[in-house]
């Protein structure tokens, strides 16, 4: 029993080194030989594109938003050290991006009751400082806002759906090489398998099936 799940092991095995060795050789005689590849259809190609765009679209998306929610990139650098600091030690510590209306407001209201509350010009600034303060809270609930309504879904959708259609185009790919080569080989007269069940057709089957998976998720995405 434990002979025959070896054999079966070792033939797995030698079955998905001969897989990437088809691919790779597909990829290089279609790159530096001039093979033709199966070509995929133009509704699926252009839906290749427009993914593509999108991924790129988000990624860029989350980083101008956090440059307009947080314009000084000296801050943005040491909240995002705070953060890969405080993940390295298993912390959850976020870092608040100090609103520049904030600071000043502190700056106005303490300076001003050190001159004594009953100084006309220090209590202008106290009451500039605290309407200062006031902005930066406003702008406090921006940031939140935006980042739970916004860049979190955002975050959510590259890491998680754009990322499994990626995975899945890259298998689609793998397979369509492994076809590809099979195919080739077929045509030469090399592959000798039964034409009631050549592997290029296997391959086929499974390669259509992939291109299925895969328009639907870029269509969902």
């Amino acid at each position: 029993m434990a002979s025959k799940e070896s054999d079966e092991s070792g033939k797995m095995a030698f079955a998905g080194l001969r897989k990437q060795i088809n691919k790779a050789n597909q990829y290089v005689s279609e790159k530096m030989g001039g093979a033709e590849g199966t070509k995929l259809d133009d509704e699926f190609t252009e839906m290749e594109r427009k993914t593509d765009v999108t991924n790129e679209l988000i990624e860029e998306l989350q980083v101008k938003t956090r440059e307009f929610l947080h314009p000084n990139p000296a801050s943005r650098a040491k909240m995002s050290a705070v953060k890969g600091i405080s993940k390295l030690s298993g912390q959850a510590k976020a870092a608040t991006y100090p609103q520049p209306e904030g600071v000043l407001g502190d700056c106005m209201v303490n300076f001003g009751r050190k001159l004594g509350d009953e100084e006309p010009f220090a209590q202008a600034m106290i009451e500039t400082g605290e309407a200062m303060k006031q902005i930066a809270d406003i702008k406090y609930a921006l940031d939140d806002n935006m980042k739970q309504n916004f860049l979190e879904p955002l975050h959510h959708l590259q890491s998680k759906d754009l990322k499994e259609v990626m995975h899945h185009r890259k298998k689609l790919q793998g397979r369509r090489l492994d076809y590809d080569c099979k195919k080739r080989k077929r045509d030469r007269g090399e592959d000798t398998a039964p034409l009631g069940q050549p592997w290029c057709v296997e391959c086929g089957v499974l390669s259509a099936r992939w291109l299925g998976f895969t328009s639907v998720g870029m269509v969902v995405g």
